[in-house]
């Protein structure tokens, strides 16, 4: 199930021709680039992010949302959001980590426990700091979304670093998740996405690791049918803007904004977490086996590339320690 992107100059060719309907009525459009379908949580929360904005500016912006990468992949995206000629996007946070590879930290192996903790971060403003960083390239970083918690699921049950022995488990292109692989007993393998199914199938890699909801959509339980809670990564994605298009509105119209795309990533956890569900009942119809992994022995062979990440910069560092906060008072109040 292979995405079929549209080339950069086409793109910016469709927004060229797209800009001669730049208001609709007295509107100034916002147009927002996704790479996944309408279905997602993360459309849903921009979509209802646009409806709120629309009716509390009086109409004065509409947002256009433009799923199914149909603007291109993230990267030329974001060079559209730099120069002005497209307004948002939702990308993963590799998008600023290039930019900037202190973002590294905010998705880094095993740095939380649950989903819970990475939203009581963002929530308290953990990662604000490192967020106003990307103004210097021309575009910020407005929210966070997220995109779950990834597991690794293959032929067989895997419960301790020992059950992933010679195992090739496919991986963002990432170096960092190739040594967590590495780290955690089996062999990373960086392959795109839509790859995945027939490398499974004909043995090429023998599991991959990602969120239930992927895990069904591109119905991987047909040749991976153990789902293994390894919790190794708790993702998050990023909602980006252009800094001039954001610089132009008034302080009226800024300060709505700001406060209805930040309540957006509590839509966001919330239709995420339906998501979940909603693939797990299908999981289960499906027969597909769940299996607790013995997630502290996982984590204890990340540890070491967990802490090169936090001290990659005082800014890491922060982050880090503060997200350890987090993690010893849930464990007090529990």
């Amino acid at each position: 199930m292979k995405k079929h992107f549209v080339p950069a100059f086409i793109a910016v060719l469709l927004l060229a021709a797209l800009s001669g309907c730049a208001a609709a009525g007295d509107s100034q459009i916002i147009r927002v680039a996704f790479n996944q379908s309408e279905t997602h949580a993360e459309y849903l929360a921009m979509r209802d992010f646009g409806e709120k904005f629309y009716e509390a500016t009086g109409g004065r912006y509409e947002v256009q949302i433009y799923p199914n990468a149909v603007l291109g992949d993230q990267g030329p995206v974001t060079e559209m959001i730099r120069t002005g000629a497209l307004q948002m996007a939702i990308v993963p946070m590799s998008v600023p980590e290039s930019y900037n590879s202190d973002f590294a930290i905010i998705s880094a192996p095993y740095l939380y426990d649950n989903l819970g903790q990475m939203e009581t971060a963002a929530r308290e403003g953990v990662f604000d700091p490192l967020f106003t960083t990307t103004g210097r390239f021309n575009f910020e970083i407005v929210t966070l979304y997220t995109s779950g918690a990834r597991h690794i699921y293959t032929d067989k049950p895997i419960v301790t670093p020992a059950d992933l022995k010679g195992y090739k488990i496919r991986v963002q292109d990432s170096d960092a998740y190739i040594q967590m692989i590495n780290l955690m007993g089996g062999v990373g393998i960086p392959m795109a996405q839509g790859d995945v199914y027939a490398a499974a199938q004909q043995h090429v890699i023998e599991g991959a690791e990602n969120s239930e909801v992927v895990y069904d959509n591109f119905k991987h339980y047909e040749v991976s049918p153990y789902f293994c809670y390894t919790n190794h990564l708790v993702m998050a994605d990023v909602v980006v803007a252009n800094k001039d298009f954001l610089d132009g509105m008034s302080d009226g119209d800024r300060a709505i904004f700001n406060k209805l795309i930040r309540e957006s990533m509590d839509v966001e956890f919330e239709l995420w977490e339906q998501n979940i569900a909603d693939s797990k009942a299908v999981l289960e119809a499906e027969g597909v086996t769940f299996v607790e992994s013995d997630v502290k022995v996982f984590q204890a062979s990340c540890a070491p590339l967990l802490e090169s990440i936090a001290n990659r910069s005082g800014m890491t560092r922060e982050v880090y320690d503060k997200v350890m906060a987090i993690k010893q008072r849930e464990g007090v109040q529990g």
